[in-house]
């Protein structure tokens, strides 16, 4: 896991893995990570917990393309053609996104120590507006 750092911003938040079968709560580290920096070149949501990026996209540097499900209790990822579904619960997150829409594409990548989540960038402009009105972070320039 790669943990805090300069505008990473760690949010309060609930981690779920969903089956069809069932599910399982993740252990997990949830930031928003604003553009410019710690090395982001967009802004996106890093969940971050030791073995994930290898249980759900084959290891770091690979990832899958899905539906991003926006709700006011937070947010979920629908992978294209697998079994699982990934739920990430943060208030603050879920209706700051709902409010301008219920869904979009999205992208999960692997990284070393978790995934991220990347959406269309009139999301992102959103999350970007969060960190800057509730934490102070501001985008750089990359």
């Amino acid at each position: 896991m790669t943990g805090p750092g300069p505008g990473k911003i760690r949010l309060d938040a609930r981690v779920r893995l969903e089956y069809d079968g069932g599910s399982e709560d993740v252990d997990a580290d949830v930031y928003l990570h604003v553009k410019g920096w710690s090395r982001a070149l967009v802004t996106h949501i890093d969940v971050e917990a030791d073995g994930l990026e290898y249980k759900l996209v084959d290891g770091p540097g690979r990832g899958v393309y899905g539906r991003l499900y926006l709700r006011g209790r937070g947010i979920v990822f629908i992978p294209l053609h697998r079994a699982w579904r990934l739920v990430v619960l943060n208030d603050v997150l879920g209706s700051a996104l709902a409010r301008i829409g219920g869904r979009t594409a999205g992208y999960l990548g692997g990284k070393v120590g978790g995934v991220f989540i990347g959406a269309r960038r009139e999301y992102l402009r959103v999350l970007e507006e969060i960190a800057a009105e509730r934490f102070g972070v501001r985008p750089r320039r990359v």
